[in-house]
C-alpha cells in the first residue's frame, strides 16, 4: 500500500498523505503555515499532479492548507457531507481558527457520504462517516489492505477529542464501535505515528478508554 506521509515542520500540522495511483490522492492539508515545503515534497514524490483532495474533517490543523493545494495543483476538494458546509463558509467556531490564531480561507468542497468510494487507479477506498470529533469526520478503508486513513478519529493509543464545538462523546463512542467490525491492517492516523501492522489489540484498548 503506498501511502506516504508528506512532512510538516510545523509541529502541530495534521498528517499529510499523498496516495499513489492513476489519479493521485491527497488527505489533509494542514495548517497551510507550511505549504510551500508540503507542495514542493508532492512535487517531487508524484509522478503525476494530485488529482483530488480530501480533508476528513474541519478543523484549522487539517483543513487551513486546502487553498494552497488547490491553487497548486488544481484539484478538487471533498470532505463529509455535514462538514463540508464550514470549510465552504469558514465558520471559525466549527474549524476551531481562532485556536491557531488564524481563519480559515474557504474553498469549493464537494460532499462525500458514507459508502462512497475514492479510486486512486492503484487504491480503492470506501469513505466511513464517524461523527465524534466533529459532525461530519470520515475514515477512509481500503478493504483489500485493511489500510484505514483514519483523521482524528482513531490514533494509535487513542481517539479524537469531543470537547470542541460540534464534538459528541456518543457518537465517537459509536463510530469507535462500528471499527471494530471492520479488519484494520494499517492504521493512517490524522496526528502521530503510523502503523503498517496494525493489532486488534490496539483497537480494543481505546475501546476500554472510550467506554465503548
Amino acid at each position: 500500500m503506498s501511502i506516504r506521509l508528506v512532512p510538516s515542520r510545523v509541529p502541530y500540522d495534521s498528517n499529510i498523505y499523498l496516495v499513489s495511483g492513476e489519479h493521485p490522492l491527497i488527505v489533509d492539508a494542514g495548517t497551510g503555515q507550511d505549504s510551500d515545503a508540503v507542495i514542493a515534497t508532492i512535487r517531487r514524490a508524484s509522478p503525476k499532479p494530485p488529482e483530488m483532495i480530501v480533508a476528513t474533517h474541519c478543523h484549522y490543523d487539517h483543513a487551513g492548507g486546502l487553498k494552497d493545494l488547490v491553487d497548486a495543483f488544481g484539484c478538487p476538494v471533498y470532505a463529509g457531507r455535514l462538514d463540508a458546509p464550514y470549510i465552504r463558509s469558514g465558520d471559525p467556531e466549527l474549524t476551531v481558527g481562532s485556536l491557531f490564531g488564524d481563519t480559515l480561507r474557504t474553498v469549493e468542497v464537494n460532499d462525500l457520504a458514507h459508502g462512497d468510494f475514492i479510486d486512486t487507479g492503484e487504491h480503492r477506498f470506501k469513505v466511513l462517516e464517524t461523527p465524534g470529533h466533529t459532525p461530519g469526520s470520515i475514515c477512509l478503508y481500503e478493504e483489500s489492505t485493511g489500510s484505514l486513513i483514519s483523521g482524528d478519529t482513531l490514533f494509535l493509543t487513542g481517539y479524537g477529542r469531543t470537547d470542541f464545538a460540534g464534538g459528541s462523546m456518543s457518537a465517537m463512542r459509536s463510530s469507535l464501535g462500528m471499527l471494530r467490525n471492520i479488519d484494520i491492517r494499517g492504521l493512517f492516523p490524522g496526528h502521530g505515528s503510523a502503523c503498517e501492522r496494525y493489532s486488534p489489540e490496539y483497537l480494543e484498548r481505546v475501546l476500554m478508554m472510550a467506554g465503548v
